[in-house]
């Protein structure tokens, strides 16, 4: 399998309060998928700490959903990795169990990806909370044109 790294927040369903969103992503071997709700607010708080990002950050992290429980969840953690050219992105994502806490599916991985492409995604996630609709992706590096 030769998957290429990305990260993929696409809004699903809207409502007054609450949006979701189908997070999708791989790395150059796993890949996986969930559906999680978020308001608003907390995607642009996330795009705002991206700014700028990894000038005066060591790491910026944000979660959705509720970690170890039956409900669907997904976190990311971004880090300079080999120097402040190359971004560490750790996504974690788990499904929502119907029955039994057991059957939930869950994957982490790393991508990396320049800092250029963090900048790409925090502007897709400025326009999708805008238009309450739409994708952000942030695509890693083996995602270049040559």
């Amino acid at each position: 399998m030769n998957l290429k790294s990305y990260l993929e927040l696409k809004i699903i369903y809207v409502d007054e309060e609450l949006i979701e969103l189908k997070i999708k992503g791989s790395d150059t071997c796993f890949s996986g998928s969930t559906d999680v709700y978020a308001n608003i607010e907390s995607i642009n708080l996330f795009a705002e700490q991206l700014t700028d990002f990894p000038k005066n950050e060591k790491s910026i992290s944000f979660e959705l959903g509720v970690k170890d429980s039956k409900y669907s969840y997904f976190s990311i953690n971004l880090y300079p990795a080999h120097s402040l050219s190359h971004i560490g992105i750790q996504i974690k994502m788990a499904t929502e169990a119907e029955l039994r806490i057991k059957a939930q599916s869950k994957i982490q991985f790393e991508i990396l990806a320049e800092p250029n492409a963090i900048d790409e995604f925090r502007k897709a996630l400025n326009q999708i909370t805008i238009k309450k609709s739409g994708a952000a992706i942030l695509y890693g590096m083996d995602n270049r044109l040559s």
